[in-house]
């Protein structure tokens, strides 16, 4: 391959050998002089072209390779683009230097005015110090870092961050990137009462940072409550734990019957990512106190999902032993085997036998038994006659111990 250095080189030496063919002029025959002059421009053009040659094959060598970088660099741009993540790369100071479409969604800035800016511009003014401060210690860490920041984007409300970040030395310019993985939460700003360390939830000299994290995470949690007879609101990326009090999980068939799917107390989980019924619905029985999770929570921190696995494995017992009622053909075992789930889920020991600790009208028991109002006052009366139940004076159904 023809170098500068090279082909400097070439010309320098047809510069002197003209020099010298200017200076045998004046000393030199015509007739001597005019074959040297002719050989050297024979040589100085044979030169030329091998030259000229050279640059053509390294033109097109440098087209095939920079047609090739263009083709990688739009690939991986396209690739980056498409992460199904918010994706940000920034300096030590965060100054954000790529971004790709997921993240200009959530911060809701074109792509093109998002680059060169610093992403503390994001963050409410009240927590710029403390996220400067937290900023300042994640270069100098060696593992990622789960965390959580309240960011606002443009012309929004502040919205809640589950973030990981890692930090990337560069061999090519010396330089230290932070890599930023943005999953947004379901808090909303008016939910809590901001306090700066509590927000960012970042501890800089934590050994285990995700369990350090989820335990701030848990702490003095904002929870909602809602009284007897609310329907509470279900959301794709959310999950519900109760703290307490009594929901119902029910949907409805094509001609409008209530089917129960679970009755939920204290510490267990709901959702409506784990099901397929357009109908779904969850009502508070009772006065109820609820946590909410997002699922991007329950990916940026596996102890989390850990702790409520258990408790989504107990809703779907729940579902096995409603099947179980279900499935059977006769209306009178279908209410033994609904009162006897009951007593196992809300029953209560008091002095003769088990209460049932939410009052049941026979309209909620038919809709539990696919079957009629009529047809279970009937049967409830049966079992009363047969000192099998009873009812106390607050209208709450007990059963015998012996049930």
């Amino acid at each position: 391959m023809l170098s500068t250095d090279v082909f400097k080189r070439q010309i320098e030496s047809m510069y002197e050998r003209l020099v010298k063919l200017y200076t045998s002029v004046e000393t030199s025959p015509v007739e001597q002089l005019i074959p040297d002059t002719w050989k050297e421009l024979g040589i100085a053009v044979e030169e030329l072209q091998v030259a000229n040659e050279e640059l053509n094959q390294q033109n097109v060598q440098i087209a095939e390779t920079l047609e090739e970088a263009t083709a990688k660099h739009y690939y991986y741009r396209d690739l980056l683009d498409h992460i199904p993540e918010a994706y940000l790369v920034t300096t030590t100071e965060g100054k954000i230097l790529e971004a790709n479409l997921m993240a200009t969604r959530l911060l809701r800035v074109p792509q093109s005015h998002l680059v060169g800016k610093l992403l503390v511009n994001f963050v409410p003014a009240t927590y710029r110090s403390t996220f400067r401060t937290a900023l300042s210690h994640l270069s100098k860490g060696k593992q990622p870092h789960a965390w959580s920041i309240w960011l606002q984007p443009r012309d929004s409300a502040p919205a809640h961050f589950a973030i990981t970040t890692s930090a990337r030395y560069s061999a090519g310019s010396g330089e230290i990137y932070l890599n930023w993985i943005l999953r947004e939460m379901t808090e909303t700003w008016t939910a809590i009462t901001p306090n700066p360390q509590e927000i960012l939830s970042f501890d800089p000299t934590a050994v285990e940072p995700v369990s350090t994290n989820l335990e701030k995470l848990l702490h003095q949690r904002p929870q909602q409550t809602y009284v007897r007879g609310d329907s509470i609101p279900l959301h794709p990326q959310v999950l519900w734990q109760v703290e307490r009090g009594l929901v119902k999980l029910h949907t409805f068939t094509e001609e409008g019957e209530e089917v129960l799917l679970g009755l939920l107390g204290a510490s267990m989980v709901f959702g409506s990512g784990s099901v397929f019924l357009p109908a779904y619905q969850v009502t508070a029985l009772t006065d109820v106190q609820l946590t909410q999770f997002s699922l991007a929570e329950v990916k940026a921190f596996p102890d989390l999902a850990q702790q409520l696995l258990p408790q989504l494995n107990c809703r779907i017992q729940q579902m096995e032993a409603l099947l179980a009622v279900a499935g059977q053909r006769r209306v009178k075992h279908r209410l033994y085997l609904l009162l006897r789930f009951l007593r196992q889920e809300i029953g209560e020991p008091v002095p003769g036998g088990i209460r049932l600790n939410l009052r049941l009208t026979h309209g909620d028991l038919a809709s539990a038994c696919c079957t009629t109002r009529v047809t279970i006052t009937r049967l409830i009366g049966e079992l009363q006659r047969r000192g099998k139940i009873r009812i106390d004076s607050k209208s709450y159904i007990i059963l015998d111990e012996n049930f």
